[in-house]
């Protein structure tokens, strides 16, 4: 037998101590890997409770929110309150609650705790609107949904926004799942806030005021640019006119207006508005940009805009080929190229277009709106009022600058015009005559068409009565007329009787029906030489010409006696309505309409003092 190499023997054991050295580092390495994923899901699973105040209006839940994507659309709520899936909810990344435009589906867990000592009743709030199906989900407590796809009928309270009410004891800590899904992919805006009623119910009357609003002023802005435009025939206006009313609709569509009162029940075109109003919004603007500017003038800068015409329309095609997604994408990108726009605007500047400056200031405002739009979408920066609120207020603001651009598009023109003239007087002396009488009609006509804007501008859209402001014109000179002539003249103030409890239990849709015939009833009581006019909400008042301070009052009772015997049928319902009245004789030596419709209006809280549905005399 040979002697044994220990060398060798001792090389092999060094290398096999090294190896199992390595491997017990390898494994004491993958025990700590684990232990930190078992700290951090231990971590992800501590979530802190909102404390539930008496004070909460619009309270974020962003730090306390925990969130699950379902990426497949696949899990049920037993699944999501169970392990594996249990302990995958997580913070929201960075706070924030919007993930851009997706097709998934995300859960939304969020523990309360009401540390008062008296029980609490609270809203639960999914502010972003165009979520087709919103579950709110409470153990011991049924679920409730929302969403554009779900009737407001079947909703728990009848919002815009998608709320859950909810009652927490005093001391009690819950748990509420709330699973926000699209039919097809949008824009997964996940901010939930906490509200209590009362704060809700004034947040909700601010932001209809808001809106209502943006949208009068953009109602104006369309019918006064129309009249402008049908009376001088320049196409700009035609295209502006189109632009602001497309505008309109997709505010309508993001604050969920358009579905509750326009397209209910139409969930395809629930899932089809914001892509179709908001492409034929930039198209307009686009096209009005064409004409503004006369891009035609520059081949180059003109393919690029129709090019962005194009863009807007396979966005559209896209999402009638299924592909949503890539449509709310292509309507993003096509906003950005018009933050652009400016520029387009400079460079006709400095060719001398002095016009063009409301342009440029004007779509630069909006551009910045558009941009935060934008960013919001895609979730660089929070859905909050600022965020959401921005481009209806961009749009205002640049709506009054381009009406201002169109109107010194006018004035351009006429300059443009009288210089051509000038140069060629002599050789153009019979189409200069002409162009003179086409000017002159059109002059004559737009007179006709502003006379026509300010008679409209003294009645009430809604009832077709004097409106305040014109109601006091008028007054002022029957209060002239009775001094001069030392005849008796009267005012009578008429309030409908508990109008708001029609509205809050019909809607508002009703009670606009209730009011034009409580309205149609007393002209058919008042004289033709009376004043009517609506002062306020459901306040009217009655001006009458020689008439003493006993006969307005036995009007007055007529007219009582009218509305309560009135009965107004809508659809299956039917409603009756009373007035209180109050009656001032106007001392037209010593005091003005203003102020006997004061007095009279205090006689006029007496009346609902005293029960409502009577008729008081002013002292």
């Amino acid at each position: 037998m040979g002697t044994p190499d220990f060398s060798s023997i001792n090389s092999r054991r060094e290398i096999s101590s090294r190896r199992c050295a390595g491997l017990f580092f390898e494994y004491l390495g993958q025990i700590a890997v684990l232990l930190l994923l078992l700290l951090a899901s231990a971590l992800c699973q501590a979530q802190s409770p909102v404390n539930l105040s008496p004070s909460m209006a619009g309270l974020s839940t962003r730090m306390h929110v925990l969130y699950l994507e379902d990426a497949n659309r696949t899990y049920t709520l037993a699944q999501v309150q169970s392990e594996p899936l249990a302990s995958r909810f997580a913070p929201l990344p960075k706070g924030k609650s919007n993930f851009g435009i997706v097709g998934a589906d995300y859960w939304l867990r969020i523990d309360l705790k009401n540390s008062s000592e008296d029980a609490l009743s609270w809203f639960l709030e999914v502010p972003h609107t165009n979520w087709d199906f919103v579950t709110f989900y409470m153990d011991g407590a049924a679920p409730q949904v929302g969403g554009d796809h779900v009737p407001f009928s079947e909703r728990a309270i009848a919002a815009e926004s998608n709320l859950y009410p909810v009652n927490t004891p005093a001391g009690a800590v819950q748990r509420i799942w709330v699973k926000l899904s699209y039919a097809l992919p949008g824009k997964a805006e996940t901010q939930l806030l906490l509200w209590t009623p009362d704060a809700f119910f004034q947040h909700y009357a601010k932001r209809y005021f808001v809106i209502g609003t943006f949208i009068g002023i953009g109602l104006l802005l369309v019918f006064s640019n129309f009249l402008i435009g049908y009376s001088t025939r320049l196409p700009e206006y035609k295209w502006y006119t189109l632009y602001i009313m497309a505008a309109m609709m997709v505010l309508l569509t993001n604050t969920g207006l358009g579905y509750r009162y326009l397209w209910q029940g139409y969930h395809w075109f629930a899932d089809f508005a914001p892509v179709l109003f908001g492409v034929l919004t930039l198209v307009l603007a686009t096209q009005f940009t064409r004409c503004f500017l006369n891009t035609r003038e520059s081949l180059v800068i003109d393919r690029l805009l129709q090019a962005l015409l194009l863009l807007g329309g396979v966005s559209v095609l896209c999402y009638l080929l299924g592909g949503r997604e890539y449509a709310l994408k292509l309507a993003l990108l096509y906003a950005l190229f018009t933050v652009l726009f400016p520029l387009l605007g400079i460079w006709q500047y400095k060719k001398g277009r002095g016009d063009a400056r409301f342009y440029v200031l004007g779509w630069s405002i909006w551009s910045l709106a558009v941009f935060i739009a934008v960013m919001r979408n895609i979730g660089f920066i929070p859905a909050d009022f600022v965020t959401n609120f921005s481009p209806p207020l961009g749009l205002c603001i640049e709506g009054v600058l381009l009406s201002l651009a169109l109107a010194d598009r006018i004035n351009y023109l006429t300059q443009e015009k009288e210089t051509v003239e000038l140069q060629h007087i002599l050789h153009l002396q019979q189409e200069q005559m002409m162009l003179e009488r086409q000017v002159s009609e059109r002059t004559v006509e737009l007179e006709k068409a502003m006379k026509q804007a300010e008679l409209l501008a003294q009645t009430d859209s809604l009832t077709g009565v004097l409106n305040r402001r014109a109601f006091y014109n008028f007054s002022e000179r029957e209060v002239n007329r009775a001094r001069r002539f030392e005849t008796p003249l009267a005012v009578v103030m008429i309030d409908l009787d508990m109008f708001k409890r029609i509205n809050d239990s019909y809607g508002h849709a009703t009670g606009d029906r209730v009011l034009i015939a409580a309205i149609n009833t007393l002209q058919t009581i008042i004289r033709h030489v009376d004043l009517f006019g609506r002062i306020g909400g459901e306040e009217f008042a009655v001006l009458l010409p020689q008439a003493h301070l006993h006969e307005a009052t036995e009007l007055a009772e007529r007219l009582r006696v009218a509305l309560a015997e009135m009965e107004v049928k809508v659809d299956e319902l039917t409603i009756k309505v009373t007035a209180s009245f109050g009656v001032a004789a106007v001392d037209v030596e010593n005091e003005s309409v203003a102020d006997a419709m004061q007095r009279a209006d205090k006689a006029l809280y007496q009346a609902k003092s005293s029960g409502r549905n009577c008729v008081e005399q002013a002292g």
